[in-house]
């Protein structure tokens, strides 16, 4: 729910911080999936995201920040 109201916000802001906020919207978004499938147990599990799937979720990242630019 805030995710999706977050990515609204993002075509708000200056073109040189989409990018990393997208990188960080999709990261924690991912982080709290991983939340979610350790059933909510942050004590004694750790949600994290491997480092492979943050590379991957570099270059999506990317190309969401300059999707909506008009060139």
């Amino acid at each position: 729910m805030f995710f999706d109201e977050a990515e609204n916000g993002v075509t708000e802001l200056s073109t040189a911080s989409r990018w990393p906020v997208w990188a960080s919207l999709l990261l924690y978004r991912q982080i709290l999936d991983e939340i979610e499938a350790n059933d909510y147990d942050n004590i004694t599990k750790r949600a994290y995201v491997s480092k492979a799937k943050k590379l991957l979720v570099l270059p999506f990242a990317y190309g969401k920040s300059v999707k909506d630019l008009n060139l």
